[in-house]
Parts: structure tokens; sequence; C-alpha cells
């Protein structure tokens, strides 16, 4: 049995629709969270901090995303086209069966150029926390910025595709 709505209904969920539509293009949308869930400081001349945060909801993978697109965007700001993680902080806070658990700090000096070697890295950094929840899953990472003609940009990875295949205006 197939339902017909009356036209009247249909005019009403398309006015609804549009009243609740966020006017902001989806690249706005981005950019909102990624400045309220990270944090950048110049540690050098080709080098930033990058801090990176979640909620309760927010996973592994969505912090790591967070990361790629700030360090993609300031490195670009910066007037370089590549950039590498060469060293990794986890700053997960476990629940451990209370409400407020202890940091736990591990530390990983690494070169990241590939978002596959930046997944296998959280996988690493989450088994050896295992099998403890996170509460604020968040981690702390050092870019070093580079120019395309450096030799190390190779194994890099490339600001603009990332930016690009990341922050997607889709208005």
């Amino acid at each position: 049995m197939i339902t017909v709505l009356p036209e009247a209904a249909v005019a009403v969920g398309e006015y609804v629709g549009e009243v609740f539509r966020d006017p902001r293009t989806q690249e706005e949308q981005t950019w909102d969270e990624i400045i309220a869930y990270t944090d950048v400081s110049r540690i050098g001349a080709d080098r930033l901090n990058v801090d990176a945060r979640g909620g309760p909801l927010a996973g592994g993978g969505t912090v790591d995303l967070r990361v790629l697109v700030r360090a993609s965007a300031e490195t670009l700001t910066q007037g370089y086209s590549h950039f590498a993680i060469v060293h990794v902080r986890d700053r997960n806070m476990p629940i451990a069966g209370r409400l407020f658990g202890t940091p736990i700090y591990g530390s990983e000096t690494s070169w990241i150029g590939t978002y596959e070697d930046f997944v296998a890295s959280r996988y690493e950094r989450d088994y050896a926390a295992a099998p403890r929840a996170w509460l604020h899953p968040g981690v702390e990472v050092v870019v070093l910025m580079l120019n395309a003609d450096s030799r190390r940009a190779s194994r890099a990875f490339n600001a603009r595709e990332v930016y690009d295949s990341l922050v997607v205006d889709r208005s």
C-alpha cells in the first residue's frame, strides 16, 4: 500500500526543513567543530604542536581526523606544502571503574606520513591501554612542516590533498 501525502503536508515539511537548515556551508560547519576541539601552537620555525580532543561519543578516528584537518590547514597557512607527524602522545583519561581516572600518558616518536600509518599508530596506542573505556579521547602531536622540494616530502602528507579531501564544501 502506497501512502500519498497531501500537497499541503509536503509544503509544510519543506518549509520546516528550510527553517531548521543550517545556513553555514559544510566547510564553515567543519571549521567550527575543528576550532572548538583543537589547539595549535608553534614550537619552532617548521614545527607545530596540534592538540585534538573529543567527547565521550567521539572515537579515536574522529580525533585523528581533527588532527589531520588542523595540521593540513596550518601547514598551508604557514606557506608549506607537506607535513609529517613526528611525535604522538595520547591524552586519554580512563573511566577505570570510577568517575575520574588518572591520565595515561603514552609517548611515541615516529614518522607518520600517510593515513594508514596514523591509523596503525592509533591502534597500537589503543591496544596498549585496552581494555579501558575512554571518557575524553585526545591526542597531541608534533607536526613537521615541509616544502615540496624537501627530500622527505615524498614520505609526508600532501597538505592540500588532505585538506581538500577532509574539508569539502558540499553546498
